[in-house]
């Protein structure tokens, strides 16, 4: 590791000759075959989730811009804030082996993770200071949000790179790239490309804006991109190797997934996640004064939704079997059907949360309970679909977003023990709530918020007095020290502050005036919120969780 990015022959600053920076903000970039390699595993096991980048395109400039190092020129940098944004994330999912020319273990992966991601931060630094905003920038931003999250867990760091990116898409226009203008349509490929590429930045900072605002976290119930003041095409639905404007993806046999497929979809579920925001009133009062068939008419669209999904993107066995061919072809599915389908079950569980806590008050809202719970319950099978012949690196990304969505069906799960009590499926509630736990003890390793998942769900089961377990040998009231140390439950292991993976606090220049609210705290704020009124605690719960950038 040390070797890698200490070579002096690959230390390079990014800025222009006549803008020196301190020493300490040098940006040192890998050997160019180490960036390949760590490129090849981007264009693998990432671009198919964040599908922002024309994969050619940022080859061929990854080569040029180490052509121009190699005759000692700086590069453009929004141009290096990409690379080093993509070399940072594919750092993180990097799967290492002896006699690696990348990284031989995993924490050489996270500490060259670390470098290239504060390379990163530290050259959109200067590129905001130095220009007006590029295309590239906008791509790295992103691309860092999903660095943040993945390596510093909760934090508005991840937040504040989405919005930077919108905010830039704003300024260079793409919200109006199809806007009809007297000029003649340009008919040159590499002009083609580029409008493409621009229309899938957009369309993912879009379908973003609108699935998170339906969704848990301090951006729920709003969106900056109105549908209405925006004209851009959809993306074309095609591979970048096969890049054929209007090309037939469909065969004999139905439809085929390509590279693009999973973010046409995800920009379906967007639009009707953004329809649920402006029909679901943030303020409980005003829900219950909503007729109840508006939120039956929301679920059936979710419901709809799923049911029209492409058959490889389907859970059902028949639909997987009937996938296997495909699966042997594009190893990108089954991380993109979990994606997916997390994706809707979670909104899906958002709709109805809040009517989940009232159910035993008002018959109107059993419905609304069982959708709940069957989102959560499918959402708790996930990590069942990352088994035998999953790659080692999809494995690992896939138990990270994974994770996640299990962390979301659980709170759902122990709110329901919590308000709904003595149920006839309490006992297999309970039962799937201490799976949940395992798995989450299982996969410690593959995310720094298992553990602080685990504690935080064993508080709230210890503050309603819930065992899954006899009680005798489940975590209660006295279990929680106050000191650092929370017994993880059922399953004997301890989590302490120490024993946590630390936050590795990818900042930009001027981070330290955002408030960010530990695991922990959450959970206290949560609780504390209504003291005298605990539905109204528990509605703001989702409120308090924050969400993954997918």
């Amino acid at each position: 590791m040390e070797d890698l990015l200490e070579r002096p022959r690959m230390k390079h600053t990014t800025q222009a000759p006549n803008h020196p920076r301190p020493s300490a903000n040098i940006a040192t970039f890998p050997p160019y075959r180490v960036a390949v390699l760590l490129f090849q595993c981007y264009e693998t096991y990432i671009d198919h989730i964040s599908r922002i980048l024309h994969i050619p395109t940022v080859r061929a400039l990854m080569k040029a811009f180490y052509l121009r190092l190699t005759q000692g020129k700086s590069g453009p940098p929004g141009q290096a804030a990409l690379l080093f944004s993509i070399f940072a994330l594919a750092a993180v999912f990097y799967q290492p082996f002896e006699h690696s020319e990348v990284v031989s273990n995993e924490d050489d992966a996270i500490n060259l993770a670390k470098v290239m991601g504060k390379g990163a931060l530290d050259t959109l630094d200067y590129s905001r200071r130095s220009t007006s905003g590029t295309l590239e920038d906008i791509q790295a931003y992103i691309l860092m949000s999903y660095v943040i999250f993945h390596l510093d867990g909760l934090s508005a760091t991840g937040h504040l790179l989405s919005a930077t990116a919108g905010v830039i898409a704003k300024g260079l226009c793409l919200h109006k790239l199809d806007v009809i203008t007297c000029g003649e349509k340009s008919t040159n490929l590499r002009d083609m490309i580029d409008r493409e590429v621009k229309r899938r930045v957009f369309w993912y900072i879009a379908s973003q804006d609108w699935l998170s605002a339906a969704i848990s976290g301090p951006q729920e119930g709003t969106y900056s991109i109105h549908p209405n003041h925006i004209n851009v095409r959809l993306p074309t639905d095609c591979n970048d190797d096969d890049f054929v404007l209007g090309g037939d993806t469909e065969s004999e046999n139905g439809p085929q997934p390509n590279s693009t497929t999973y973010f046409i979809e995800k920009i379906r579920l967007a639009h009707i996640c953004r329809e649920i925001v402006d029909t679901v009133p943030l303020d409980t009062n005003r829900l219950q004064q909503m007729p109840y068939d508006k939120i039956i008419d929301l679920d059936q669209k979710l419901l709809d939704f799923i049911s029209n999904l492409p058959f490889f993107f389907k859970l059902d066995a028949a639909s997987r079997q009937r996938a296997k061919p495909l699966e042997t072809m594009y190893l990108s599915i089954q991380l993109q059907r979990y994606c997916i389908t997390g994706a809707v079950h979670s909104r899906r569980c958002k709709l109805h949360q809040r009517f989940l806590l009232r159910q035993s008050s008002d018959s109107r809202y059993t419905y609304s309970r069982r959708a709940c719970l069957e989102s959560a319950h499918t959402i708790m099978q996930f990590y069942e679909g990352f088994s035998d012949g999953t790659p080692p690196r999809t494995l690992r990304y896939g138990k990270t977003i994974a994770a996640h969505y299990v962390h979301l069906a659980m709170v759902v799960l122990v709110m329901d023990l919590c308000f709904n009590k003595d149920q006839a499926d309490e006992v297999a509630i309970k039962k799937e709530v201490k799976a949940g736990l395992q798995m989450f003890e299982d996969a410690s390793d593959a995310s720094p918020l298992l553990g602080r998942f685990i504690s935080s769900i064993n508080r709230i089961l210890a503050k309603y007095d819930v065992y899954l377990n006899d009680p005798s040998t489940t975590l209660s009231d006295r279990d929680v020290h106050s000191g650092n140390e929370i017994d993880s439950g059922p399953f004997g292991a301890t989590y302490t502050e120490q024993s946590q993976p630390s936050h590795l606090h990818l900042e930009m220049s001027e981070p330290s005036e955002i408030p960010e609210l530990s695991f922990d705290e959450f959970w206290e704020r949560t609780m504390q919120a209504e003291p005298n009124t605990d539905l109204l605690a528990w509605d703001n719960m989702f409120s308090t969780l924050d969400s993954r950038p997918l």
